[in-house]
């Protein structure tokens, strides 16, 4: 795996020959830092002019492909032209297209009855959170001071959700996710950006993200794009094909990438 800034020229280059470039970006820990409360992260300094100049040229798309509700992402981007995929893709929005996954539609009721069940299960203890994203639910506990209780609250959600027809269980970074149990992730939503959004197959895909969830995109683009890896230490196992250390390297390569 080799330092993305490594690779700008080349992608620099492959944008110039095809006209076209998708740049996909999760946005905590990769726009934003991993702070303790969902609520509190915030763009990086520069991360918005960064990505507004790479949308004031004519051959760069931007997609936010986010675990956050859209709505929520869109908020906190704030910027017009930007395609947003929010729930890990399950919701779709930005210039001319707008999607939302059919079977995710048809599991928001058992996600709002899991919900009444994680808030009633976690009432008394203010260090877990459980974030409603309508499509989706999300339970962090980065707030608990003590790591020794966090497989005890992994397996109370699993206890209150991990049964329940059409719904699934995934991890992240101090987070459970409660999402509909359908064959869509953020490397399929991804894909659905590629074949919605370039006309060439020869145009440069990238996609940077921090977490778990994001290696379903890497290994989506193997042999099509790349995906950048953000993590200060080294990683031995990733789909990824090159990395930066930290959100401010992210920014900072959004700039080279925003140069001719």
């Amino acid at each position: 795996m080799v330092h993305a800034y490594d690779c700008i020229d080349e992608w620099r280059a492959r944008r110039a020959r095809a006209q076209s470039m998708l740049l996909a970006l999760d946005f905590d820990g990769t726009l934003a830092p991993i702070v303790p409360q969902p609520d509190q992260a915030t763009l990086l300094p520069g991360a918005r002019r960064a990505i507004q100049r790479l949308l004031d040229r004519a051959d760069t798309r931007i997609a936010i492909v986010s675990g956050r509700a859209l709505a929520d992402a869109r908020e906190r981007v704030g910027l017009e032209g930007v395609y947003y995929a929010g729930n890990h893709g399950l919701e779709i929005e930005g210039p001319d297209v707008e999607r939302i996954h059919p079977e995710a539609l048809e599991a928001t009721h058992a996600v709002a009855e899991c919900r009444a069940a994680l808030q009633r299960e976690f009432a008394a203890e203010p260090e877990v959170l459980v974030e409603d994203k309508h499509l989706s639910l999300s339970v962090h506990f980065r707030l608990m001071a003590d790591e020794t209780r966090e497989a005890g609250i992994r397996a109370r959600v699993e206890r209150c959700c991990g049964g329940r027809s059409g719904l699934r269980l995934t991890e992240g970074k101090k987070v459970v996710e409660v999402r509909p149990d359908v064959e869509w992730d953020k490397g399929r939503a991804t894909n659905f950006l590629v074949a919605t959004l370039l006309d060439s197959r020869d145009a440069p895909v990238i996609y940077i993200g921090d977490d778990r969830t994001d290696e379903d995109a890497f290994a989506a683009l193997r042999g099509r794009g790349d995906g950048v890896l953000v993590a200060p230490f080294r990683v031995e196992q990733s789909a990824a094909s090159a990395y930066v250390r930290s959100p401010d390297e992210v920014v900072a390569l959004l700039e080279r990438l925003a140069d001719t």
